[in-house]
């Protein structure tokens, strides 16, 4: 019998897991309406009172199988700084003319007025919907009459035909949370990797596989007898499938807090991400068989690709504007820093960072401004009319978190670069920072690895710096009478730390930078030259003369002098005792510090620091202290050197301790006395 059409599945009765849902919307215990200080966190400005959702795949005779995904959350709003939780975002995926719906959408605030609850509803006009590129849309809402003491909740249901896109779910965010609820429904014909990270136990982890069934009504024609006429039978198919379903939740989750020296919280906070493996239907179905979804990095490469790759080798309207950029150039190298430099120079950066553009290379040079994506593949696409072999890398900004290269799944890039070859060398370059050479990444992509896409098939490229940044300060001091220091500073920049400056310079102006530069200090500056300002391959050089009144305690006959004017750490950047995420300092570096300070006649020097190495294993870092005096001058020679960017949460110990000598030894004075 040949069947003709699905006209129905019916699903038997959805079982709930065996557990109540943790919460009913509106039903808000007094205690929760009274709190003041959350007892856990007494320093929290809100916090997550439940966060409960299912997500379950059903289907129906219209739409076919889709994910249902249903939602609730309540906040509680503590203090004043905790009322920028009353904004709420709910990102819906779309592709063509199919988009994820939302229905069902309750905003409710709810504050304790004369002892009474008393409600104010959100009404829906104030929902916005804003597009945010071209796969992802945003639901937005602002709960009305927010305060401190307010109780949020929010409610929705989203209805998606992505089957690719099962909802992910994570226990933790920037607040603190009491309960966080996960479970997943999901039929046999659906199978999802999944990929649990994070720091936080689950209070509850189970699953079980329950058998279910459901009946497939079909119908066939058939002719009568020869004749024109036909008639249709109808049957039924009761078919039994396994049920996976998993329940997950995590109880006085404490508030994710970000520490200096790490890459996006994405990277370490507890959630659990879900990518389609494949799919298994039987004879029974329309589309029987297995059909594979997570593929390999050979796959993802080949795809992006075939989807833009043509934005790379066609526009063959550029090669006259190719031909006027490099008129007089010839060598290869050179040809790859003049096309660079002119779309550095002339697009403009929105902001925006983007793996796919959304406006084709002879429309971002027309309008002179994109997206990141835009400005490199104009940048790509000028390269290869140009003939040089350049190809687009695949990357995660650092706040987007890092790339798994055991996991390949497309979702984790949010960012493209790109990769000319010339020769043997290879030279990564992204065309949206006015401030940086050819060569140099923005700090943002200093993040592991990028894949690169290329018809040869995909490789790895290391993300790191190909230079270091170092900054170099050079103080040449007196010790007046009056108490005064009084002399020239010299400041040398360099990588990182020049574009930076020189950012800062350009966009602010000499008097706004300076007045940054001393803000906090009890400096006068009667001079100030600057060097290399419009020149990004040079250092970012300073000259200042200075009067400095701060630095000296006086005690009598007795002078303390701390010789650091700058390029000291006040305090260890490393406070907690232990860490559970890795250092990440995007870059090595180092900073230097000299200073020459004459003394006063009629002065000594009573104490001086001792000279002292401090260094980690294999020389990951070291710092070097030395004082000498020759006369009635002293040298100090500060030197820090970090040579690995990434330290582990093993050498984390080791690690902080060195900072903690590090900040000692800055600290130490020089004791001056007068001759008696």
């Amino acid at each position: 019998m040949k069947r003709i059409a699905l006209i129905a599945l019916l699903f038997i009765a959805f079982a709930t897991w065996g557990q109540k849902p943790p919460a009913k919307f509106g039903d808000i215990p007094m205690e929760d309406m009274k709190m003041t200080v959350y007892p856990n966190d007494s320093s929290a400005e809100a916090v997550i009172l439940v966060d409960y959702a299912e997500s379950a795949i059903k289907y129906s005779e219209h739409d076919g199988f889709q994910i249902i995904f249903e939602r609730l959350q309540r906040i509680k709003i503590l203090t004043k700084e905790g009322l920028k939780w009353g904004d709420f975002s709910i990102p819906l995926y779309h592709n063509y003319d199919n988009e994820e719906k939302i229905k069902g959408l309750k905003v409710v605030t709810y504050n304790l007025e004369n002892g009474k609850i008393v409600q104010t509803k959100t009404k829906s006009e104030t929902f916005i919907r804003e597009k945010y590129n071209a796969n992802l849309n945003f639901t937005k809402v602002t709960w009305a009459n927010v305060k401190e003491g307010s109780v949020l909740e929010i409610a929705y249901t989203i209805t998606s035909d992505f089957l690719f896109n099962f909802q992910d779910w994570e226990f933790q965010t920037t607040i603190p949370t009491r309960w966080s609820e996960y479970r997943a429904s999901i039929p046999e014909y659906y199978n999802y990797e999944k990929f649990m990270q994070g720091y936080v136990a689950l209070s509850v982890n189970e699953n079980e596989q329950v058998q279910n069934s459901f009946t497939i009504n079909s119908s066939e024609r058939s002719p009568i007898g020869g004749a024109r006429t036909t008639t249709t039978s109808f049957s039924q198919d009761k078919i039994e499938y396994q049920e996976n379903r998993f329940r997950w939740a995590a109880k006085d989750v404490p508030a994710f807090k970000k520490e200096p020296f790490m890459t996006g919280s994405r990277d370490y906070v507890s959630k659990i991400n879900f990518e389609l493996a494949f799919t298994k239907f039987s004879d029974q179905f329309s589309n029987p068989g297995i059909k594979r979804y997570m593929g390999t990095w050979e796959d993802i490469s080949k795809t992006y690709l075939d989807r833009v790759g043509k934005e790379i080798t066609g526009n063959n309207s550029l090669k006259n504007k190719v031909e006027e950029i490099l008129a007089g150039v010839s060598d290869p190298e050179q040809k790859v820093a003049t096309v660079f430099n002119y779309v550095r120079q002339n697009i403009l950066w929105d902001g925006a960072n983007r793996e796919y553009p959304e406006n084709s290379p002879k429309k971002t040079l027309e309008e002179k401004k994109g997206n990141s994506a835009e400005i490199n593949f104009l940048l790509a696409s000028l390269l290869e009319k140009a003939e040089i072999n350049v190809s687009p890398v695949l990357l995660s900004t650092r706040d987007h978190g890092f790339v798994r290269e055991t996991m390949p799944v497309s979702t984790q890039f949010n960012y493209v670069v790109c990769l000319a070859k010339v020769g043997q060398k290879s030279i990564l370059l992204d065309a949206t920072d006015k401030f940086l050479p050819v060569g140099m990444l923005p700090e943002r992509c200093l993040n592991g690895k990028g894949l690169v896409a290329s018809a040869e098939g995909f490789q790895w490229v290391s993300l790191q710096s190909p230079t270091k940044t170092k900054t170099f300060y050079s103080a040449d001091l007196k010790l007046t009478d009056s108490g005064e220091l009084k002399g020239s500073l010299k400041i040398d920049k360099t990588g990182y730390s020049s574009a930076d400056a020189r950012k800062s310079y350009l966009a602010n102006g000499e008097k706004d930078y300076l007045k940054a530069f001393t803000e906090g200090r009890s400096w006068t500056l009667s001079k100030s030259e600057f060097q290399n300002v419009n020149e990004i391959h040079q250092p970012f050089k300073e000259i200042h003369e200075l009067t400095i009144n701060e630095h000296i305690t006086e005690a009598g006959s007795t002078i303390y002098l701390s010789p650091f004017i700058l390029a000291k750490a006040k305090e260890n950047p490393f406070k907690l005792e232990k860490r559970t995420y890795p250092v990440d300092f995007a870059h090595a570096f180092d900073e230097m510090y000299t200073a020459r300070i004459t003394i006063p006649e009629g002065y000594v020097i009573d104490e001086m620091p001792k000279s002292k190495v401090i260094a980690l294993p294999e020389n990951t870092a070291r710092y070097s202290y030395n004082a000498a005096q020759a006369g009635n001058t002293i040298s100090i020679t500060s030197s820090l050197v970090i040579n690995r960017s990434l330290f582990t949460q093993e050498e984390y110990p080791n690690l902080r301790e060195f900072y903690s000598q590090l900040v000692a030894k800055q600290a130490e004075q020089i004791v001056l006395k007068k001759k008696q």
